[in-house]
């Protein structure tokens, strides 16, 4: 048992016991109430949730079986299935919030300047000289710098989609303003000391980073490009509170992100993610294959790689855009993984590696029906905008 398990478990027990020693006539609204507040904490993924329900029903059955006839089995038993309906409840909630979606520029997406792999060797490297530049293919091809010598996480990318969320909230206006408190509420991460941190050494890093976007779709002439390389922020400042110890307490920052993603939204082309899926996601293979075939939906062609409600899309080109340098063993195995991880927090129904001839392999993903629902939306979306430039 992971201690997220163990801790939510407790939690809900605790809670659960104090709930049954009071009015019966508020218990679904009690129940209703902390299953909300499991969620407002933020310290719970899918995953933990699924795990409690199947052990406060592995309880419920035990009491069943080792207890009949016993006194007091009803009330035990009931017990355990309230703490079960809680986290049920909590799961409901969850999937409230993940329809809270936000705007991001699909050229990034589809380009993905964001890695799941890189060997140990060529991150030393980068790290030692200061500088790193890489090249890499896939659904779109990169050129990527950063003037540090490090490549952007996954941890990065969800930086930088809550920037672009706090950034849809003003408008997409010249300059994002926002408190490191607010970014972090974006994330749906608690503050604290470790998570300013992490959050200022992001930002960091994606001041330093250029990219090239060598097959960048133009929404309005209809046609690919190679942009010139540009910064994804151009310009930054901030001020910061020091209390009477000099240690900073908070910083307001204000930046702006290159004109070409601010055009390129402006024209609607753009996806739609949702920060409370991709937060739900532990893996950063599961996150990487997440974003990948959300930015493929918008894609200008995206017929290559849909078929009906699934995504087939070349595993070599997988591979390319998570950047996995691992051998064809190891990849694959961690493409897997990834896919598990997604079945589990709900994304996807199934998956599967689809054969074309001796080499030529595929993964095929198919959406759940929420998620589904989720991609339908931008669709629908897109046709209002459609409608309305041409009024």
């Amino acid at each position: 048992m992971k201690k997220s398990e163990e801790r939510l478990i407790k939690k809900v027990e605790k809670e659960i016991k104090k709930m049954l020693k009071g009015d019966p006539f508020d218990l679904q609204d009690n129940m209703d109430l902390l299953a909300e507040d499991l969620e407002e904490r933020n310290q719970y993924r899918i995953k933990d949730y699924n795990f409690g329900i199947n052990y406060f029903m592995n309880k419920e059955l035990n009491v069943y079986k080792t207890k009949k006839g016993s006194e007091g089995v009803e009330e035990e038993a009931r017990f355990y299935e309230i703490c079960k309906k809680v986290l049920e409840l909590s799961i409901k909630y969850r999937r409230e919030n993940n329809k809270k979606i936000s705007k991001v520029e699909t050229n990034i997406l589809t380009h993905a300047p964001y890695f799941v792999g890189g060997s140990r060797k060529r991150k030393a490297k980068g790290r030692e000289e200061g500088y790193i530049r890489i090249d890499k293919g896939g659904i779109r091809k990169l050129t990527y710098e950063n003037d540090l010598g490090i490549m952007l996480t996954m941890a990065d990318a969800k930086t930088l989609f809550a920037l672009f969320s706090v950034w849809e909230d003003q408008g997409f206006s010249e300059w994002v303003n926002f408190t490191e408190y607010k970014l972090l509420s974006k994330m749906n991460l608690k503050d604290g000391g470790k998570q300013y941190k992490g959050l200022r050494e992001s930002l960091e890093k994606l001041r330093n980073t250029s990219i090239v976007m060598r097959e960048a779709y133009d929404i309005e002439t209809g046609t690919r490009e190679v942009t010139e390389r540009f910064k994804l922020i151009i310009a930054d400042k901030f001020t910061e509170d020091i209390n009477v110890k000099g240690e900073t307490q908070s910083r307001q920052y204000e930046i702006q992100f290159s004109p070409y993603i601010n055009t390129s939204l402006n024209k609607g082309y753009y996806s739609l993610i949702s920060l409370t899926i991709f937060n739900d996601i532990e893996i950063e293979t599961a996150q990487g294959i997440y974003l990948m075939f959300i930015g493929i939906n918008n894609m200008e062609n995206k017929g290559k790689y849909t078929k009906g409600n699934r995504f087939e899309i070349p595993l070599e080109e997988v591979y390319e855009t998570l950047f996995i340098e691992s051998d064809r063993y190891k990849r694959k195995g961690l493409i897997e993984k990834g896919c598990d991880e997604l079945k589990d927090v709900g994304v996807i129904e199934e998956y599967y590696f689809k054969y074309e001839g001796k080499k030529n392999e595929s993964l095929v993903l198919v959406p759940t029906e929420w998620q589904s629902k989720l991609i339908k939306k931008r669709d629908e979306l897109g046709d209002i905008e459609s409608n309305l430039l041409e009024r």
